[in-house]
């Protein structure tokens, strides 16, 4: 073990073990950490370095465990595994945080005009897709018009939910304010959730349709499984509305909570970061949580595939049970 309680690097294992959601949720941290956002490209090459003289056998694993494991998070939150290439930075599951904090704000914003709640759901669905794109399971790509189909679609549904459930709680006329406060409140949930999971089936259709490489333990590729293809999708769409749930719904009611206070009403213009704030502190725990209910290296029992995936053996000469495939994040 090293210092600070870690496991000693070996190259193969986690940092933390991927069997618990517990486990998950502390390498998606790393994954998810703002930090790494301002890794150079000099840090880059020499995390990479690292890494390539660590499996040569030029670097000891115990004495240098910590700056290995350091290396690896910046490698593993800004390369895509499939590609081996940087995702562009603003795309990257790291600056989902404080690049949402932004949008969250815009989507709750109280008494909002049908212009702004527009533009809000066009700019958060403008970042999903870009996000999803450049995520996705790369063993599968898409035309330039099949993007531009699913973003046209993403950005319909999402503006059209929240215009219209927007316009339908208005009409409805409640005069329960705590009633009519609620429904407010679910209105750019439902419509982002909603969106967001339409972004998802719609941007990474084409997995389901064509499959995606699915491989062994030894990571020999045994070709495109649409059922492992359904499999990926659907657990990054369902992730997604888990993300979306606390960062929407929690705000409103813990800044209902902080307006009680006599703090903010002495200095009303405190409302805006604290309420930054909260978004902020949701979405570090949220994030991490929702991709961490599955792992991103998942399994399928090959029954579970088509069926030519069903007696095929591995180097060994045994027939494979279990399958890995990227689902993506």
């Amino acid at each position: 073990m090293t210092s600070n309680s870690l496991p000693t690097f070996d190259g193969v294992s986690n940092k933390y073990d991927n069997n618990t959601f517990y486990g998950r949720y502390q390498n998606f941290r790393d994954i998810t950490d703002p930090s790494t956002l301002f890794a150079t490209e000099k840090d880059l090459n020499q995390s990479k370095t690292l890494l390539d003289n660590f499996k040569k056998g030029l670097v000891d694993p115990v004495k240098h465990s910590d700056e290995l494991w350091r290396a690896k998070k910046v490698i593993d939150s800004t390369i895509h595994p499939d590609t081996g290439k940087p995702i562009f930075l603003p795309f990257r599951v790291s600056a989902f945080l404080p690049i949402n904090v932004i949008i969250c704000a815009g989507l709750i914003l109280p008494n909002a005009s049908i212009g702004t709640t527009i533009f809000w759901q066009w700019i958060n669905q403008s970042y999903n897709i870009a996000l999803n794109h450049a995520n996705r399971n790369a063993s599968n790509t898409m035309s330039n018009k099949q993007i531009l189909e699913a973003y046209a679609s993403a950005v319909g549904i999402s503006c059209s939910l929240a215009v219209g459930l927007g316009w339908g709680v208005n009409k409805l006329n409640i005069q329960n304010k705590t009633i009519s406060s609620a429904l407010r409140m679910m209105v750019p949930f439902t419509a982002v959730t909603s969106a967001g999971i339409a972004n998802v089936l719609i941007m990474r259709g084409n997995e389901m349709i064509n499959g995606i490489d699915i491989k062994d333990k030894d990571g020999i590729i045994h070709g495109k499984s649409k059922e492992a293809g359904k499999s990926a999708v659907y657990k990054v769409a369902f992730s997604r509305a888990a993300t979306s749930f606390p960062a929407l719904l929690l705000p409103p009611i813990v800044m209902g909570l902080f307006e009680k206070t006599s703090f903010v009403k002495k200095y009303p213009k405190v409302k805006m970061p604290l309420n930054l704030a909260v978004i902020a502190a949701i979405f570090n725990t949220s994030l991490p949580a929702a991709i961490a209910l599955f792992p991103q290296e998942s399994t399928i029992s090959a029954s579970s595939l088509e069926p030519e995936f069903r007696n095929i053996k591995d180097k060994d000469g045994n027939i494979i049970k279990e399958f890995i495939y990227n689902k993506g994040l």
